[in-house]
């Protein structure tokens, strides 16, 4: 659905005028500092005022006009990569669940599928950068506020027309910045930093989820467990949302990081995570101290801290060894 289609829907729908909801398009844009498109915006705008969005256009849409509650969607775009195959328990089932996620990308941006179940599959049958065409899907809102594509009942994944899809970089090439904690600044920049792990907050590091489905349940006011699409979740498990601060010297900085990156930093298993064992976070948390990171991610204001902080990605231990020989590389050169 277009620009001037979700327009006429947020008009007819709300109280806005059409150069209220163009202002707001264009606050939306500046808030986002040019990662989001005009269409892109308006699909955020519409969901704010509670407008329902429940059509994409036929021809599909490019990756960066993908935002989150929207249905029957249809792209074209690259395997960039395939993670390995999770699988976990289940209450009163003897079938364990599974889940595997992609990251697809075309030459506007990247984003994640999730894969459940059976649905993995398909990840069976494809490569990094095949070209695929996905229709009929849906997406949710994943932790860091990014869209997330998931597959429904009806949804259809086939191989894509080579010339159809052009050739993208992997994300972890598209800019990053290697910088000194002192230089990172701004909202929505990629960065990549080295440093101590000086501290960890480990008092309150888990958010609850639906097991079927991921989607993160919150207590309603009625004390119920429910996700946005209004499931009520009996048994959550629990997911890994953890802060800690990074030095190297030139400043600090704070750093998010949330499931498969904060086990790493803990070095605790995925079972501790879904059990929500808050004891084993706050003794991994002490003893994270002292550990020295190399991070990715992209950096975000925090307004209860009053600080950019960096919504971590992809971490790594520092290799003294290869430190040493990046020295030596650049004092030879």
């Amino acid at each position: 659905m277009g620009f001037e289609e979700v327009l006429e829907m947020i008009v007819d729908e709300t109280e806005l005028s059409e150069d209220d909801v163009k202002d707001e398009v264009d606050d939306k844009m500046d808030e986002f500092e040019g990662l989001v498109s005009e269409e892109g915006a308006i699909h955020l705008v519409a969901k704010e005022h509670g407008v329902d969005i429940k059509e994409v256009a036929d021809g599909g849409l490019d990756i960066e006009n993908v935002v989150p509650e929207m249905r029957k969607v249809n792209i074209k775009a690259r395997v960039l990569s395939i993670s390995d195959l999770n699988t976990f328990e289940r209450d009163d089932e003897e079938e364990d669940g599974k889940v595997q996620n992609l990251v697809l990308g075309d030459d506007t941006g990247t984003i994640r599928v999730t894969l459940w179940d059976d649905q993995t599959e398909i990840a069976e049958k494809i490569s990094e950068n095949d070209p695929i065409e996905i229709n009929g899907a849906y997406t949710v809102e994943d932790d860091q506020g990014n869209a997330e594509i998931r597959l429904g009942d009806s949804s259809k994944v086939a191989m894509a027309d080579e010339e159809d899809v052009p050739e993208v970089e992997a994300p972890s090439n598209t800019g990053m910045t290697q910088a000194a904690i002192s230089e990172v600044s701004g909202e929505g920049n990629s960065f990549r930093v080295k440093g101590l792990l000086v501290a960890m907050y480990g008092s309150n590091p888990f958010y609850r989820v639906d097991p079927e489905t991921g989607d993160t349940a919150r207590e309603n006011n009625d004390g119920d467990l429910v996700t946005d699409d209004g499931k009520e979740v009996e048994d959550p498990d629990h997911r890994l949302a953890i802060s800690g601060v990074i030095d190297d010297g030139t400043g600090t900085v704070r750093c998010v990081f949330f499931g498969e990156q904060a086990r790493k930093v803990l070095d605790i298993d995925e079972e501790t995570e879904r059990e929500g064992d808050q004891e084993a976070v706050e003794e991994a948390s002490e003893k994270a101290l002292g550990k020295e990171l190399v991070v990715e991610g992209r950096t975000r204001y925090n307004d209860y801290f009053d600080q950019t902080e960096i919504t971590v990605n992809s971490v790594d231990f520092i290799d003294a060894n290869d430190e040493i020989e990046e020295l030596l590389d650049i004092m030879e050169a």
